[in-house]
Parts: structure tokens; C-alpha cells; sequence
């Protein structure tokens, strides 16, 4: 599909178009915040420059509070956070807008929310998928561009930091609604646009559930729908001519363990997408790696690209061919995760009263179970295998499911 040159030809374009780059995951904290904050922007970002320039308008999934003021919320994972002037990241790599429906937006609750959408805004960076309350952060972005008005939806799973009805946050999915608005958009705009954040991390290949969702967007009448959020590359599909991007991995998310090529972490793929006023008539990728000592993004050239280029079409392939095998081997490499969270309920504490201190600080892994729509796929695939008895068999498949999880485009000649 992609391995010849990178690009993908849907359909010839017709009149006006537009091209638009998705940048994944993004989160300059620690050192390289030193280096934004020191001036070296420009220098992190000019290896991948050329491919963000060649298009007409970019987009970027911002998975961090900017603010001066750290106030951690109670969650699982880490409570992000840079200091204003980190958003030079954003306005030197030319994005126009932020997606900000993540499960890091609220990681320092409504003041950090606000102070986000705030420093971009006042930097002339549009954001969606985030507002003062649950109303607001459900209103897609409508913009023009070459002549064609386009609609963004930016929704992310229910892990934390969503909004309320009177708290700032996160746009939080609710699946029966998200056709609702597509049709919606569609009366208004020509392009109508869907960005998920959610999957389950580090797995390279989409679960049943995010293929029969993402597949019914495209159905009730999205152009293009693409999730971020697994932290390594997914494939892509057509579905009804309509493609579906499944995550390009992280595009700069630094500081998190020592840098290895080899895990997907640190390397992913920028798509570009050519639009008409049909949808996108051509994809375009674009792979990179970035790294530390200075921190840098480099798009791969070569060899390394070629190989990079022919591991998209791989796990592109195995969404249909394997996709639903290797969700239940996934399953087995992780089935005694969600057991060990019930097994550390404070059931005890929580019994007596669920208010207590205590309880609340142990209380967030077994939210997850419930409210997160991939965690929660994952447990119940876990328990439907165990009560099958097929975790022993499935374990067996693991090595295969690890190769498939290991870059090695370094191992190729530059």
C-alpha cells in the first residue's frame, strides 16, 4: 500500500483542494523543555520541517498543560505539565491547530485546562476537544481553507480529566453521539473530520471494538477518522473509500526512560492528507524517529525509511487478516492486569467509606475497568478467554505479537 513511495492514491482530485498533516502525540516536558525554553526550537524541529511545510494547513495532538501553576489532580499515569513558552513547539512547526480531547488535559484541573487554551489561543492556535465545560468541549471546529469548510470532532476515551457540566476538561466520547454530530456537520461543512484519543497502548494492532466504532463513523459520513493516543504506530484501513487512521505514534513525547530505537516510543509517521470536496482523494506518509543528546526529529531516508514504509503496510494488513487474533493474544500478554487492579480494591476501606483518603488514592486503576472504554474491552476479552480456558494456548503466540512490537529500522543502513 505504501511501501513503493509513501503515498497512496484513493481517486484522482477534483477541483479545490487541501493538504493537511496530523501530527500524533505530543509532550516536550523535561529536558527538552529546557531546550524550548532555551531557543533551540527551530533546531528540534528542522529535520521534520520539510514535511510539515509541504502541506497547507497542520493539526497536532497537544497531550500537556501548559501552566506556571501545577495542580495534580488524582488519576492514574503521570500529571503532565510544561511552562508557559513550551508552545513555541507548536507555532515553529507552523500547527494552526491543537487537539486537546486527551486523557492530559485535566491533569491539573480546570485552572491548567483553561491556562492552555488560553496561551494558545493568545498565540493564534485554534484547539478543539477541550472547554470550560462538557458543552463547550463537545463543539467541533469549523474553519475554511482553499474554499472548502471543514468540521473537526475531537473526542477522547473516559479515563480522566474529562469535563462536567461545570468543570473545564477533556471532550469525553460518548459513541451513540459522535454519528449524531457527524450528520450534523456535514449539513454545514463539506469535510467533516474525526479524532479519537484512545486504543490500548503500546499494541500495534487496532481491538474488534475500535475497528466495528471507527468503521461506523465512516459509515454515517466522515471523511477521515484517526485515533492518537497508542503510543506506537497502528495501521491504516479504507472503509467505504473512506480511510481510517488507526495512530501514527508519537510524534515528540520526551523524557519517558532511556532512549532505544527499537521500541516503538520514540519513532511514528506523519500522514498528509490530500482533500477535494469529496474527501481525501491521497495519503502521503511520511516516517521520522526522534531522539536525545540534542533532542531532534529526523525524518528516515533510505533504507530505513523503506523498511518503515513496509511495517505500515504489515500491521495495515493484519487489521483484518489477524487484527482480532492478535487482539486476544494482546489479551494474554496482558491478562493479569486487570486481575491484579481488582485484587488491590481497598474493598475493605471502600466498604466502610468510600470517602475515606485512602481509598480515593486506590481508587482510580478500578475506575478504569469501568469508564475507559479500551481498558474495559480489555477486561472483559481477559475474562470471556479465561473462562474459555485459552490464555495457556494464547501465551504460547506471545513472541510473535513481540516481534511485531519491535522497531528495527535502525538496524537498517542509513
Amino acid at each position: 500500500m505504501f511501501a513503493e513511495n509513501g503515498k497512496l492514491r484513493i481517486r484522482p482530485v477534483m477541483g479545490n483542494q487541501v493538504k493537511i498533516v496530523v501530527a500524533g502525540d505530543t509532550c516536550p516536558h523535561g529536558s527538552a523543555e529546557d531546550d524550548l525554553l532555551g531557543g533551540n526550537t527551530s533546531r528540534l524541529l528542522a529535520g521534520i520541517k520539510p514535511a510539515l511545510e509541504d502541506a497547507d494547513l497542520r493539526i497536532i495532538q497537544w497531550e500537556t498543560v501548559i501552566s506556571d501553576t501545577p495542580d495534580p489532580t488524582l488519576k492514574c499515569g503521570p500529571n503532565l505539565i510544561v511552562s508557559p513558552g513550551c508552545e513555541s513547539f507548536i507555532t515553529e512547526g507552523g500547527f494552526e491547530i491543537a487537539l486537546l480531547a486527551n486523557n492530559h488535559t485535566g491533569d491539573h484541573g480546570g485552572a491548567g485546562v483553561m491556562s492552555t487554551m488560553k496561551i494558545l489561543k493568545d498565540k493564534g492556535v485554534m484547539t478543539v476537544g477541550a472547554g470550560m465545560n462538557a458543552e463547550e468541549a463537545a463543539k467541533p471546529l469549523r474553519f475554511e481553507k482553499n474554499g472548502l469548510k471543514f468540521s473537526i470532532i475531537n473526542v477522547c476515551e473516559m479515563e480522566f480529566g474529562t469535563a462536567k457540566a461545570d468543570q473545564p476538561g477533556a471532550n469525553a466520547m460518548k459513541e451513540y453521539k459522535v454519528p449524531v454530530q457527524i450528520a450534523e456537520e456535514k449539513r454545514i461543512s463539506d469535510i467533516v473530520i474525526v479524532v479519537i484519543h484512545g486504543g490500548n497502548e503500546f499494541n500495534p494492532v487496532p481491538s474488534p471494538r475500535m475497528k466495528d466504532l471507527y468503521r461506523s463513523f465512516a459509515a454515517a459520513g466522515a471523511h477521515l477518522v484517526m485515533n492518537i493516543h497508542t503510543h506506537c504506530p497502528q495501521g491504516i484501513e479504507l472503509f467505504g473509500g473512506v480511510p481510517i487512521v488507526y495512530c501514527p505514534g508519537n510524534f515528540f513525547f520526551s523524557d519517558m526512560g532511556e532512549f532505544n530505537p527499537a521500541s516503538f516510543w520514540w519513532s511514528g509517521y506523519l500522514p498528509k492528507f490530500t482533500f477535494d470536496s469529496r474527501g481525501v482523494a491521497e495519503i502521503e506518509i511520511t516516517p521520522y524517529v526522534f531522539s536525545p543528546a540534542p533532542w531532534k526529529i529526523e525524518a528516515l531516508t533510505g533504507a530505513q525509511r523503506q523498511w518503515y514504509l513496509e511495517y505500515i503496510d504489515r500491521i495495515s494488513a493484519a487489521i483484518d487478516a489477524e487484527g482480532d487474533h492478535l487482539f486476544d493474544i494482546w489479551c494474554a500478554f496482558k491478562y493479569q492486569m486487570p486481575i491484579s487492579w481488582i485484587h488491590n480494591a481497598p474493598a475493605e476501606i471502600l466498604l466502610n467509606d468510600i470517602t475515606s483518603e485512602e481509598g480515593l488514592k486506590r481508587l482510580p486503576v478500578i475506575r478504569h475497568l469501568f469508564t475507559c472504554q479500551s481498558h474495559n474491552e480489555l477486561a472483559r476479552n481477559v475474562f470471556l478467554l479465561t473462562e474459555q480456558k485459552r490464555i495457556s494456548e494464547l501465551v504460547k503466540e506471545i513472541p510473535y505479537l513481540t516481534e511485531l512490537r519491535t522497531a528495527r529500522f535502525a538496524e537498517q543502513a542509513k
